[in-house]
């Protein structure tokens, strides 16, 4: 097994689509998706969003306008990943090659969301791919959003 690493944000105000979390695979290391979680705070009433997790393989281009967390290991005695990562960007990531959609899902704002395959049916990304978790709907006003992504790099 490789090392399983975390990519969080929490607490950030979302009014549009974007980019929830990008992961981007680099030159040395693919990775395989474990889980993704997505809640808010705000909102009090149904709301359904469509989401995405989508593979982009070519030349990326790095999406704009949030943050870039820094991907954390879950166990204390890892090293540092080389994964790197993108959040809540809603000048979204671009690429000259293709994008597959892995899974077109919905979101319920009130009930969360929880995806977590089973250990065979995990998603691998490439050396040189970018996973993206996508918001593709947009909530019919702001919500506080949290969400966390958890991969394992692989050897």
């Amino acid at each position: 097994m490789g090392r399983v690493y975390t990519v969080s944000f929490a607490n950030v105000s979302v009014s549009a689509t974007q980019d929830l979390v990008t992961v981007f695979a680099g030159t040395s290391k693919a990775f395989r998706l474990h889980s993704v979680t997505l809640g808010q705070t705000t909102a009090s009433a149904v709301g359904n969003l469509a989401i995405s997790l989508k593979r982009l393989v070519g030349t990326i281009t790095n999406g704009s306008g949030g943050s870039t967390p820094t991907p954390v290991p879950v166990s204390p005695n890892d090293t540092a990943a080389t994964i790197t990562a993108h959040a809540n960007d809603t000048t979204r990531t671009t690429v000259s090659g293709s994008t597959v959609i892995l899974v077109a899902d919905v979101f319920n704002v009130i009930n969360g969301y929880l995806y977590l395959p089973p250990a065979e049916d995990r998603p691998i990304i490439g050396i040189g791919q970018t996973l993206v978790l996508s918001l593709d709907g947009a909530p019919a006003s702001a919500e506080t959003m949290s969400g966390c992504v958890t991969v394992e790099e692989l050897f």
